[in-house]
């Protein structure tokens, strides 16, 4: 049976099975933006480390990646995460934004909140939320740095199949806009997660977003990266498994390949795409790493 939204003791079962208990006491949830966005921070001791903005990847949402962003808090970074329109706590319409307007959410983001955190910015993000977090950073010059846990970028697609879909996918949204279309046509998400203690939870998480209008679907599948033809001030960071089933090693490889702007990799063996639940705490360790050497 599928739980209700408000079901404690469903999400204390999720929350326990994907390791987030304790990480979830640390905490605040915030509304920082004029519209109902919800965003979660984790602080560091110092109000002067750096202050990360974590974006979720498709479907999902913030307090789902809460060791994740409380481990990093413990390795001396500020973490605030942004559930967009449409997803998780925030307001709007299920599954219904643009890349435009999360970039314009993040700064708002960022204007409230670098009087208090005045260390260097840096956008984060998984999946889907990999390309907004590159969006961000291309938008708003605060950001220093950028890493992206796999990354799509639609001047490079991952095979035919993509570009055709991509192609249809643009067609029709002109005419169907509304047209819902279920996630597992673009991400099987429960194949992915397949074997975790919180899969059979996960998939009754009603909070989950399961299908997508065509609008955000050809609004992501237009949106251009602009390293790919140019070059930015921040320094960026592609994390790849190496067993990853959605974008495979050698479609990181060419992306970084025909990028203008230099991007490291770092390929994680024995990893799939959905590392930030599956091994949250190797994840961590390699971020706070980077974010240490770069900034």
């Amino acid at each position: 049976m599928k739980a209700g939204a408000g079901d404690s003791s469903f999400y204390n079962q999720l929350h326990c099975a994907l390791g987030n208990t304790q990480a979830l006491q640390r905490r605040e949830c915030l509304q920082l933006t004029s519209s109902d966005i919800h965003c979660e921070l984790y602080r560091a001791e110092s109000s002067a480390a750096p202050l990360v903005v974590f974006f979720p990847g498709l479907g999902t949402y913030v307090e789902l990646y809460a060791q994740l962003l409380a481990s990093l808090a413990e390795q001396g970074v500020n973490l605030v995460g942004i559930d967009p329109p449409g997803h998780g706590y925030s307001s709007g319409m299920p599954g219904v934004y643009q890349p435009e307007d999360v970039q314009r959410i993040t700064s708002q983001v960022l204007d409230e909140l670098e009087a208090e955190f005045t260390g260097p910015k840096v956008s984060f993000g998984h999946s889907i939320g990999a390309m907004l977090a590159l969006a961000v950073a291309e938008y708003d010059s605060r950001f220093q740095a950028v890493v992206c846990q796999t990354l799509l970028v639609t001047e490079e697609a991952p095979d035919w199949w993509h570009f055709l879909g991509w192609q249809w996918t643009w067609g029709s949204a002109l005419w169907l806009p509304d047209w819902r279309v279920p996630l597992q046509t673009v991400l099987d998400f429960r194949q992915l997660i397949s074997g975790h203690p919180a899969a059979e939870l996960l998939q009754n998480d009603p909070l989950l977003v399961m299908e997508y209008p065509l609008r955000t679907l050809a609004g992501l599948f237009r949106h251009k990266a602009g390293v790919m033809r140019e070059r930015y001030s921040f320094d960026m960071l592609l994390i790849q498994g190496e067993e990853d089933s959605v974008l495979s090693l050698n479609y990181a490889q060419r992306v970084k390949k025909q990028a203008v702007h230099n991007m490291e990799m770092i390929t994680i063996p024995n990893e799939g795409h959905m590392l930030p639940l599956q091994s949250p705490l190797k994840l961590t360790g390699i971020v706070a790493e980077w974010l240490r050497k770069v900034l």
